[in-house]
């Protein structure tokens, strides 16, 4: 029997590709953090759009600390917005994008941000699926092991996808693309 983590990668990255088909994307095309968010009918703002509303907090992330937010879900009612980060790399910006629609598409319940002291809360089993699926939207698995065979590098491939070099190492790591791209290819 399949282990639970390895089950639910497996339900993550079908329903990934299932969400790219619906773009009409096929393994090999770019996602569009942005295009998604739309079909997801989910509204995504930049941090730096919120200077008005709280420019201490927008100054200190997007100038002081950059590294210390990434992005986060909002939520209102049933409804949510995604507040992304835009000081980092637009490789980053779409990796942080994806990863909060992951938890959109995986039907995640909202937490609260902090506990009763104040300490950020942090479901670590939500967080581990909404990356894998942020991986999965951004370079798919098909897409990856075939640039692999034709000898595109850790560069190369990040480019393709519009991601981090660190992004497409870690899809290697994790799917086991050099060894799968080492075997013949199915016909």
């Amino acid at each position: 029997m399949p282990s639970t983590a390895g089950f639910v990668k497996k339900h993550v990255t079908d329903l990934a590709c299932e969400t790219r088909v619906e773009l009409g994307l096929s393994p090999f095309d770019r996602l569009d953090p942005h295009a998604l968010a739309e079909h997801l009918a989910i509204p995504v703002r930049k941090l730096s759009e919120l200077r008005d509303e709280n420019p201490r907090a927008a100054e200190y992330f997007l100038s002081r600390d950059p590294g210390a937010f990434s992005g986060v879900t909002v939520f209102y009612g049933t409804e949510r917005i995604i507040i992304y980060n835009d000081a980092h790399s637009p490789a980053r910006q779409a990796s942080n994008i994806c990863h909060e629609l992951g938890h959109g598409l995986l039907l995640h319940n909202p937490t609260p941000a902090v506990d009763g002291s104040g300490c950020r809360e942090w479901d670590q089993v939500m967080e581990d699926q909404a990356q894998w699926m942020a991986g999965a939207l951004l370079i798919h698995e098909v897409g990856l092991v075939t640039a692999l065979r034709r000898g595109k590098d850790v560069g190369d491939i990040a480019r393709r996808y519009g991601t981090s070099k660190d992004m497409v190492t870690w899809r290697i790591n994790m799917t086991g693309a050099y060894r799968r791209a080492r075997q013949p290819a199915r016909k």
